[in-house]
């Protein structure tokens, strides 16, 4: 099972036998503030993400989770933008 730590218990207890997880749908006040406090820190743990996700109504496995997800896009933008600068120095093409 989940270690929960003491400050946030979920407010609903999963139903025993479902093992596949809802999708959560995000509020856009709630999306607005996890990206928010994206931009001013990729890693969010222990007291903070705990915090948070009581500010918005969620769970910490829910916060933990959208992090996860949204470190994995930023990733992959910053990859994307990395080549899009080398091509258009002509590095990415191949030299003649």
């Amino acid at each position: 099972g989940f270690l929960i730590s003491k400050c946030c218990l979920p407010l609903f207890k999963a139903k025993p036998g479902k093992a596949k997880r809802v999708r959560t749908i995000f509020s856009s006040e709630q999306l607005a503030r996890l990206e928010q406090e994206f931009s001013r820190q990729q890693y969010l743990v222990g007291q903070e993400r705990c915090l948070l996700a009581s500010s918005l109504h969620l769970t910490e496995e829910q916060v933990k989770v959208w992090f996860q997800n949204r470190r994995i896009k930023w990733r992959k933008q910053s990859l994307e933008q990395q080549q899009a600068k080398l091509a258009k120095m002509g590095l990415a093409t191949p030299q003649r």
